[in-house]
């Protein structure tokens, strides 16, 4: 694998002489094929550090050796049918145009003020879609080592609705916790939260138990969890936290149908002015 390191001064210096010189020194070779400072232009996005300028470069370089080692050999050892490949390219070029013009068109006209009641109403109206295929849990939790001072005490804080017995447990964790989670009132899935938390020692038959401390041991670390509320899978997934997917969902419904608005329109009016035919 070939690999070329280039220093973005020595890049600057090539293109400046490129503009000077009918033939500039090429940057790289694969076969027959030469890359040259000019054909850099563009790769580097304005705003970019130097190292990673580097790595941006260094990288399309060796992308570059590649693709034009792969065409070489393709082009040897297949017979190319030239009609057919233009014909695709053409397709696919007319493809991105109309593409372009569309997501022009959506971000000029599209309506992306979604209100609550449009939300809540497709909620009500689209039940079968937001039904849970996993549990989701509302829960706080402190992750501390088990040699973490006044344990007692921090499980009587922890379970205490006193609001200045909670600002102590705050303070506390600010000082003792690995990691807490105190007053997040958010829907959250089990899978999710066994990447952070140890939730699997909880059974799922257990996560209707709430109000209660669960202590784990892991890894010489001392887990503290209360479930505040659960649902299990194949119940109706809450509404908040399908919101955002909701909204997702009506604005993708939105553009297909301004899309398709248009396309009928331009149609309509070329047949109208006689720009469509069909000859039989």
């Amino acid at each position: 694998m070939v690999r070329v390191f280039i220093s973005i001064a020595v890049i600057s210096i090539s293109l400046l002489v490129a503009c000077h010189r009918e033939k500039p020194k090429p940057l790289a070779r694969s076969f027959d094929r030469f890359l040259y400072p000019e054909d850099l232009q563009g790769v580097v996005p304005a705003g970019v550090s130097s190292d990673d300028s580097i790595q941006l470069i260094n990288a399309y370089i060796e992308q570059w050796t590649r693709q034009q080692a792969l065409l070489h050999y393709a082009q040897r050892n297949i017979k190319i049918n030239t009609k057919r490949l233009e014909a695709q390219v053409e397709e696919y070029k007319n493809g991105l145009i109309v593409y372009e013009y569309e997501q022009a068109l959506v971000s000029q006209k599209l309506d992306t003020v979604v209100t609550d009641a449009e939300i809540r109403t497709y909620y009500d109206t689209q039940r079968e879609l937001f039904i849970l295929k996993q549990p989701i849990l509302k829960l706080s939790y402190i992750r501390l080592r088990t040699d973490a001072p006044e344990l007692d005490r921090v499980k009587r804080l922890f379970l205490s609705p006193d609001f200045e017995e909670q600002d102590l447990l705050e303070k506390y964790c600010a000082r003792y916790a690995i990691q807490y989670s105190l007053r997040d009132t958010t829907w959250q899935y089990a899978d999710n939260l066994i990447k952070k938390i140890p939730l699997s020692h909880i059974s799922e038959e257990n996560y209707s138990r709430t109000g209660r401390i669960f202590e784990i041991i892991e890894n010489n670390e001392l887990y503290l969890i209360i479930l505040h509320d659960s649902k299990f899978r194949d119940a109706r997934s809450p509404l908040s936290l399908e919101y955002d997917n909701i909204r997702n969902l009506i604005l993708n419904k939105r553009k297909i149908d301004l899309v398709d608005q248009m396309q009928k329109s331009i149609v309509t009016d070329a047949r109208k002015k006689n720009n469509i035919e069909i000859y039989n």
